[in-house]
């Protein structure tokens, strides 16, 4: 792939990357910049060079990283020998993907709406649809710590697989 065709792919997969995180209920800002700190040949970008691979203005980007810096989804970092605030993806936090607070938060609200239409004909699509979400997320609950802790052993076995092949992993990064 020559470099103008990468350059148009990765365009693209940013936009992607913005529709889903929209999507999933953060702006298609949030979802830019965080593909961009992905997909950028440099992982650590500051804000102008962010709002300049993006075409966007700096505070637009600015907005977006903090709101993924306190969701985080990406860390500020100072670079020896350059002046300001550099941002890059927080490498191996993977786990907060599925964090069990904000799924145990949504089921404690779905039970206070049961409570409050408790009296009122549960067959209502409305309401059957409170209960299905109340068993989903109670298994959710139940889930996640599992599979958290398989990822996190995953993880570590792939790690030690790959010490010493001259991968990524090898040289102080993260998958």
């Amino acid at each position: 792939m020559d470099e103008r065709e990468r350059h148009r792919t990765q365009r693209l997969l940013v936009e992607e990357y913005g529709l889903l995180l929209e999507e999933m209920g953060g702006t298609r800002m949030e979802g830019r910049v965080l593909a961009w700190l992905l997909l950028a040949d440099v992982p650590e970008q500051s804000l102008t060079e962010i709002a300049d691979g993006l075409g966007v203005s700096k505070a637009a980007v600015s907005t977006a990283a903090r709101s993924l810096l306190q969701s985080r989804a990406v860390e500020r970092v100072s670079e020896p020998g350059r002046r300001g605030d550099y941002y890059r993806s927080i490498p191996g936090k993977l786990e907060n993907v599925l964090r069990l607070d904000h799924v145990t938060a949504l089921r404690r609200l779905v039970d206070r709406s049961l409570e409050l239409v408790a009296g009122q004909d549960q067959m209502q699509s409305n309401y059957a649809l409170l209960h299905e979400m109340h068993d989903f997320l109670g298994f959710l609950e139940a889930e996640i710590p599992g599979l958290m802790s398989r990822w996190v052993a995953h993880r570590a076995a792939n790690r030690t697989g790959a010490a010493g092949d001259g991968s990524i992993l090898d040289q102080g990064g993260t998958p």
